[in-house]
């Protein structure tokens, strides 16, 4: 082969070892920061042995609510302490081909976890018993409002009292 074809051959291919480097980097998505997010697995495990409730946030790279979310809900201080204080929280990245073991034993991808628990869009915020329970799911922008009534709901067991409608209509 010419020297000239090697060159650019080994040209073409540092710049595409470049691109994938950087793109895999900017292509994951993230939960908010300030936030104790955990993996699945370690989530589950830890409200397990803290006899804590957990929040499952399905989020996706390039999810404009979710960044809403992000910037005027999970920046709240008020929510921020709720959550990090009372919740074991968990976050899995609905288009994610990361392996996830779950409480069966079974392992997974993130995504496929996702198809499963019929997630059809980020965000979606599953909330589940210190018994690891799941309570209810609500999908797409949360106000600040509802994100402290939700957690109000679930930190302080009125779920085993009343339908989260009925605690909703009571406040």
């Amino acid at each position: 082969m010419p020297q000239m074809t090697k060159s650019i051959i080994t040209r073409l291919c540092s710049a595409l070892l470049c691109l994938l480097t950087l793109s895999s980097g900017t292509a994951l998505a993230a939960p908010p920061e300030g936030y104790n997010f955990l993996p699945l697995s370690a989530a589950s495990e830890q409200a397990s042995a803290a006899n804590k409730p957990m929040l499952l946030y399905f989020g996706r790279y390039g999810c404009s609510t979710c960044r809403k979310m992000h910037a005027e809900v999970f920046s709240d201080v008020a929510v921020n302490k709720q959550y990090n204080t009372e919740f074991v929280l968990a976050y899995v990245d609905t288009e994610s081909g990361n392996r996830i073991r779950l409480g069966n034993g079974e392992t997974t991808t993130e995504m496929q976890f996702a198809a499963r628990s019929r997630i059809l869009g980020t965000p979606t915020f599953i909330y589940f018993s210190p018994e690891q329970k799941p309570l209810f799911k609500k999908a797409g922008f949360q106000s600040i409002e509802q994100m402290n009534r939700y957690g109000d709901f679930v930190a302080q067991g009125h779920y085993r009292t009343m339908s989260l409608q009925d605690y909703l209509a009571s406040r």
